[in-house]
């Protein structure tokens, strides 16, 4: 008897974009992976960007439509229930081979996976100490 795979649900709104960015990460050539254990669990959360720097319209919604397809093929069996991922292309993204994307992308849900299951935090570093000024010109 085979288990349920767990169903994906798009995230759409800028809230939710955030709260992933606040959690675990991992980069590939072709693709960033952003992680975030959610308070309930049962569905795999999806979103997907793409920067100008991807390139034009039209280059950035390729690089979304090859992350989305290789999200659905990838994230049920490579997934955790309850995390909401964030795919984030690269400006290799639209041009790189279908099985050097797929490889990118399954190493870095693998990883994660190992990361979430272990109960690692935050991998980047927070944000950097402001600097006060300096108010007198002899320092």
């Amino acid at each position: 008897m085979t288990a349920a795979r767990p169903s994906l649900l798009n995230l759409r709104k800028r809230g939710q974009f955030l709260f992933v960015r606040a959690g675990l990460r991992q980069a590939r050539p072709s693709v960033i992976v952003e992680a975030r254990q959610r308070a309930e669990t049962g569905h795999i959360g999806l979103g997907l960007t793409a920067s100008r720097k991807v390139g034009g319209a039209v280059i950035r919604n390729r690089a979304r439509r090859r992350l989305r397809e290789a999200a659905k093929r990838l994230l049920p069996d490579l997934g955790v229930p309850g995390v909401d991922y964030v795919l984030v292309a690269r400006q290799s993204t639209p041009a790189v081979s279908w099985p050097a994307l797929l490889d990118d992308l399954g190493t870095a849900l693998i990883r994660l996976r190992a990361d979430l299951i272990s109960g690692a935090t935050r991998t980047r570093p927070g944000p950097a100490p402001k600097r006060g000024r300096r108010t007198s010109k002899d320092d």
